[in-house]
């Protein structure tokens, strides 16, 4: 079925949720169906019955409706019953090594992020050389194996126990013989977001020791299910908290929503997390936090009070419930990172997303090690996609953050000279940001920018990786995404986009319309889940750009009149040149005046690279340039005589420059890096 000349052949699968969405191809023409299936193994069989049904003359949209009702045989990978911690019970008839094997792995498949705990045993009086070698693999695949009888009929059970254990290393495996037993102690072993299969029975509803009686695996499983319930909370969060932390204080009924490291900043139903930073250690706020409102506090002062648990890295006990609550949860994660555009770039996917389907997108620039756990803990139970932005300053913390998300999506959207001080060049920069591609979870997708220099590099990458791809580019048309054209739509933009061999016009305010690389890689992102015929052609429509990175500020003081383009809140070279052009196109206007602030993290290339702005500025159409900061000086002697300003040396002389020195109904664009100082007077403004 997977061969290019195939009648019928699958083009793909996605795993939203829980149900997957195929795509396919049978007599050259394109569809698709969602299942929630378990198993590429089933999805195969669907296939063939398609097949079957399709040279039957039966009617493809008929094939395709029915589908939604097939549930899965009784006994062959089904999912049984409900548990509130988000740990799932399978059951199957597997009861030899190759179809034991093909459980597993299909399993694995669906559930790459899941603990696998395997139940199981073997039949009596017959392929007693089968033993070992199913219990090799259930010690290969499997994370805990529960050793129990299966149908011993007149052989005796405990040899086979035996036989199976030959297998298996001794710490790998608890051996219960009675089958009841073991999965009423397998079952309450479950941690949430954990997988048990109960293999070797499947359908049947008798065991078999000598004579048959009575038992079904799936009625054990439910009575276990129903107990293990009675003492778990309906809150995933803390079932998650009170089997990690090991707390009597957190009771079965306490809600938990979120975590916050700011004692001030406590919403209802919130946990307060001790974290030392630079400049504060909020461990010495814990007692502010639980007055302000906080169900619990973890920290490493120890208090005596019913609400605060003592541990000694509170920061680490974040990171791991947030990592359990992240593969517990069905959220899809997507994650960006890149030198330039990152925030803006997830900022607009999340309002896309967002009108689509429940979607949770980290706030502000929550990228660190302090804001990423922070984001996947205070994620929404309900969410469907989760979109997360990963930053770093030194290599290994990419390859950090993303092995707690384990991304099943991921973007770099360029690479530049951002927080280069701690690198030896570019290339070492192009390398930290492709620790994001080892670590997306396997069938996972990676969205790269072809018009960037390292785009051959993290495609390589990627493929020996053996993730899907999408490359977009905003004037290749080899790229999967591509700009096509512009028309004028009343005060806006009808842009058109070749996707993925698909032409689709999107509704682009005026100032979105410069940010094109963020909506060609929100598209690239969107199209991996969504079909692109039925996305409205409104849906970027309505985004505003975030505060400092492009924002827009109708200045008045008096009489006076300015427009003034905040782009504040970082710069290195590559966003400043996005910026200048953006500004330059948006803005058709004599009085086009420049703010610049220093460039921070640029190490020993601080220098060459405040130096070279000053080539995009004297190429662009700005009046006049005015520099704030030490380091500015570089570019202000690059400029061109006839548009240099001034170099100004407080915050006094910038609020004059704006509330003076520039012309009535002037354009001004602000930018340099953050801690200048700069985002601060924009913002008193």
């Amino acid at each position: 079925m997977e061969a290019k000349k195939s009648f019928i052949r699958i083009i793909d699968i996605k795993r939203i949720n829980d149900q997957k969405k195929v795509e396919f191809i049978i007599s050259n023409k394109k569809y698709s169906f969602k299942t929630s299936l378990i198993g590429a193994v089933q999805i195969k069989n669907l296939m063939f019955a398609i097949l079957a049904a399709y040279l039957s003359k039966i009617k493809i949209g008929d094939i395709l409706n029915s589908i939604k009702k097939i549930k899965p045989i009784y006994g062959r990978l089904e999912n049984i019953g409900k548990l509130k911690n988000k740990s799932k019970v399978i059951l199957d008839y597997a009861h030899t090594p190759d179809a034991l094997k093909t459980v597993i792995l299909n399993v694995k498949e669906d559930f790459p992020l899941s603990k696998i705990s395997l139940l199981f045993g073997c039949g009596g009086n017959r392929d007693k050389e089968k033993r070992p070698m199913m219990g090799n693999i259930a010690g290969k695949y499997c994370d805990n194996i529960y050793i129990t009888d299966d149908n011993p009929r007149f052989e005796n059970p405990k040899l086979i126990r035996n036989h199976i254990k030959k297998g298996v290393k001794k710490n790998k495996f608890i051996e219960i013989p009675l089958r009841a037993k073991a999965i009423q102690t397998a079952i309450q072993d479950l941690n949430s977001g954990d997988i048990l299969i109960v293999a070797g029975k499947g359908h049947e509803n008798y065991q078999d020791f000598k004579k048959r009686k009575f038992f079904s695996d799936k009625l054990e499983i439910l009575k276990a299910i129903h107990k293990k319930n009675l003492n778990l909370s309906k809150s995933i969060k803390n079932n998650i908290l009170r089997e990690n932390l090991k707390s009597k204080k957190i009771k079965k009924n306490t809600k938990i929503n979120s975590a916050s490291i700011n004692s001030k900043k406590i919403n209802k139903n919130s946990i307060f997390i001790g974290v030392k930073g630079k400049r504060f250690d909020g461990n010495n706020f814990t007692k502010e936090a639980i007055r302000n409102g906080a169900v619990i506090a973890i920290t490493n002062k120890n208090y005596k009070n019913s609400k605060i648990i003592f541990k000694q890295n509170p920061l680490s006990e974040l990171n791991k419930i947030s990592s359990v609550f992240r593969k517990s949860l069905n959220s899809n994660n997507i994650v960006i990172t890149g030198s330039a555009g990152k925030t803006s770039a997830k900022e607009l996917t999340g309002f896309c997303l967002k009108k689509l389907t429940k979607t949770y997108f980290s706030k502000n620039s929550f990228n660190n090690k302090y804001g990423v756990p922070l984001s996947i803990f205070n994620t929404p139970e309900s969410t469907k996609f989760t979109v997360l932005e990963v930053g770093m300053d030194k290599k290994g913390e990419i390859d950090y953050l993303t092995k707690l998300i384990r991304p099943n999506l991921g973007l770099i959207t360029n690479i530049s000279y951002a927080h280069i001080e701690n690198f030896k060049n570019l290339n070492h920069i192009a390398y930290a940001k492709g620790e994001l591609i080892n670590n997306i979870i396997p069938g996972g997708t990676i969205v790269l920018n072809m018009d960037d220099n390292y785009y051959n590099y993290f495609l390589k990458k990627a493929r020996s990786n053996k993730l899907k791809t999408i490359s977009f580019s905003k004037f290749n048309h080899k790229a999967d995404i591509v700009f096509l054209n512009k028309k004028k739509y009343k005060k806006n933009y009808l842009c058109e986009f070749n996707i993925k061999n698909e032409k689709k016009s999107f509704l682009i305010s005026k100032n979105l319309y410069n940010y094109k690389e963020n909506i060609l890689s929100s598209i690239g992102i969107i199209s991996n889940y969504f079909s692109i015929k039925k996305l409205n052609k409104n849906l970027f429509y309505g985004f505003k750009i975030p505060t400092s990175r492009g924002s827009v500020i109708n200045y008045k003081r008096k009489s006076k009149k300015l427009t003034i383009v905040d782009e504040s809140y970082n710069s290195n070279p590559l966003s400043f040149k996005f910026a200048l052009e953006k500004f330059d196109s948006t803005y058709n206007n004599n009085k086009k005046y420049l703010l610049v602030g220093n460039m921070l993290e640029l190490g020993k290339y601080s220098k060459n690279l405040h130096m070279k702005i000053a080539k995009y500025i004297n190429n662009s159409k700005v009046t006049k340039t005015f520099v704030y900061g030490n380091l500015t000086k570089h570019t202000f002697n690059k400029l061109k005589p006839q548009i240099r300003g001034k170099i100004l040396k407080s915050n006094a002389e910038v609020m004059n420059l704006i509330n003076k020195d520039l012309p009535n109904n002037s354009f001004l664009m602000v930018k340099g890096s953050n801690s200048t100082g700069l985002n601060k007077i924009i913002k008193n403004l």
